[in-house]
């Protein structure tokens, strides 16, 4: 796991290492031109020319000093700055004096564009703005970041891609899309978050300083996770009993792949509980699990199924609910009671969703910890509020929401956002294969089956969605390696799990 910081506090980390800690802010500077420049040498010889394209601020201070370590080691390096070299102060100002008349001030787009045309087979760095960029960027520098992207140059971003909003990920007016980026300290949302993320390219996080002391919350990136082995003391009942409240007629595939998923997700028994005309059809398809009759109307559950729910929850460690449910009366009887009632962890998604989200006061009366699994389209009919502004602030609205109600939320989409107010996690793992009908079924299954614990305790409600939609994510990524983007399904998905959870597994004995 790798911390995540906001622009705000990341500026507060940089205080806190210069006046705490010590830290002299022109070797903070110095350190992360180092990671500017392990990056470029690690992959370039100092055949290759290098053109550094520095802002006014201290993101162009690291440019200069990128520049000028670069120029150590051997390279041909061009130093521009997009304005004037009087205006530089501080650190910027010093490391920039080392090149002195040598700087091509860039003060109109004619002169612009004879420094960023033409550059196939350079390094262009990327040090106009920094992570405290708060305005949109128009007119010189607009251009400036436009003929950057057409100069045909390897594109190395300094900390962040200028011109992407470090907390969002926008684009403010115009932004360099990097070949690279490498970020000082801490990664970044708007690394992560798309649009951003997609002008990010390769991500390095640098370390530039100690800063024992400070605190910097709980929010990551999920770039690994691993697995504990399974002690050799075990049994079906270490690992815990999961119901799944699910399927209907028509939509019994749903049902089947989250039931599916529970198991290679390491469930120690599923009993699928589903309206009873369906119940031979999921002992066909899912012969590993338990199934159990409910009260069944027209293919799907009827308003008294309550009576059954009880039943079917006894002695259950976890619940999964939703995939193919319906939104029928009795569907909506029985998500309002799983909701209210059984103190354990549960995951709702699909259908449960739209059942949720026609009452929020139901999770006021919550038993037990949830999850709640919605795309952007389903978390805006839980919210309330417009796609477009939930698309635009997806971290502020989720962890809002979260805290609002006492839920993880897991937000779907190319990053996954998982957070309970407090602690928030971005996950990266996945394919664009993955988007399709199924997928959702999938993840609702791992999650409840990393969840059900038994005697081995399970994954609390938070970190069974992280874990889960990281495999789910890492499941998607080799069935796209082996089949395509084009024509993998979420079985393929599910396919692969058992591969993905072998590999993140310690094979040290406990």
């Amino acid at each position: 796991m790798i911390h995540v910081l906001n622009k705000r506090d990341m500026q507060a980390l940089d205080r806190y290492m210069i006046e705490k800690c010590r830290i002299p802010s022109a070797l903070l500077m110095e350190n992360a031109a180092f990671g500017i420049t392990t990056a470029v040498s690690g992959r370039f010889g100092t055949d290759t020319r290098i053109v550094a394209v520095c802002g006014a601020g201290n993101n162009g201070g690291d440019g200069f000093a990128a520049a000028r370590q670069l120029e150590a080691k051997g390279y041909h390096v061009t130093v521009c700055l997009v304005g004037r070299t009087a205006e530089l102060k501080g650190d910027a100002a010093m490391n920039a004096a080392f090149f002195g008349p040598r700087i091509i001030e860039i003060t109109d787009e004619n002169t612009a564009k004879e420094q960023l045309s033409g550059l196939s087979g350079c390094v262009l760095i990327d040090a106009v703005f920094g992570v405290g960029l708060s305005r949109e960027v128009t007119g010189l520098y607009a251009a400036v970041l436009t003929l950057i992207n057409q100069s045909g140059a390897y594109v190395v971003a300094c900390d962040i891609a200028s011109g992407i909003d470090a907390d969002t990920g926008a684009v403010r007016g115009a932004a360099v899309k990097a070949d690279e980026t490498v970020t000082f300290q801490c990664a970044k949302p708007g690394h992560l978050l798309f649009p951003g993320r997609a002008y990010t390219g390769a991500l390095t996080v640098k370390e530039i300083g100690a800063a024992h002391g400070f605190s910097q919350g709980y929010m990551g990136w999920a770039n690994t996770i691993t697995l504990q082995k399974r002690r050799k003391d075990t049994h079906k009942g270490s690992f815990g009993h999961l119901a799944c409240v699910t399927g209907s007629r028509g939509m019994t595939g749903a049902g089947v792949m989250c039931v599916r998923a529970a198991l290679k997700a390491g469930a120690g028994l599923v009993t699928a509980g589903v309206p009873e005309s369906v119940q031979g059809l999921f002992a066909q398809s899912s012969p590993e699990s338990l199934t159990f009759a409910l009260d069944d109307f027209s293919g799907g559950l009827s308003e008294s199924c309550v009576g059954g729910l009880d039943r079917l929850m006894a002695g259950k460690t976890a619940l999964a609910a939703g995939p193919g449910l319906s939104l029928g009366g009795g569907a909506a009887a029985a998500v309002i009671h799983l909701v209210t009632h059984y103190d354990i962890r549960k995951v709702f998604d699909a259908d449960a969703l739209t059942i949720i989200a026609r009452d929020l006061n139901v999770l006021e009366r919550k038993a037990g910890d949830i999850v709640l699994t919605p795309h952007p389209k389903e978390f805006s009919r839980l919210c309330g509020i417009p796609l477009d502004m939930i698309l635009q602030d997806p971290l502020e609205y989720a962890r809002g929401f979260a805290l609002k109600y006492g839920v993880t939320l897991l937000l779907k989409g190319a990053t996954t956002i998982v957070t309970d107010g407090a602690r928030t996690v971005f996950v990266t793992a996945g394919s664009p294969g993955m988007a399709r009908g199924g997928s959702g079924d999938v993840l609702t299954g791992v999650i409840g089956g990393l969840m059900c614990g038994g005697r081995e305790g399970g994954k609390s409600a938070f970190e069974a969605a992280v874990t889960g939609a990281y495999i789910c994510g890492k499941a998607g990524e080799a069935a796209a390696a082996q089949l395509g983007e084009l024509s993998m399904t979420a079985m393929d998905t599910l396919s692969h799990i058992a591969e993905v959870t072998k590999a993140m597994t310690r094979e040290e004995d406990i």
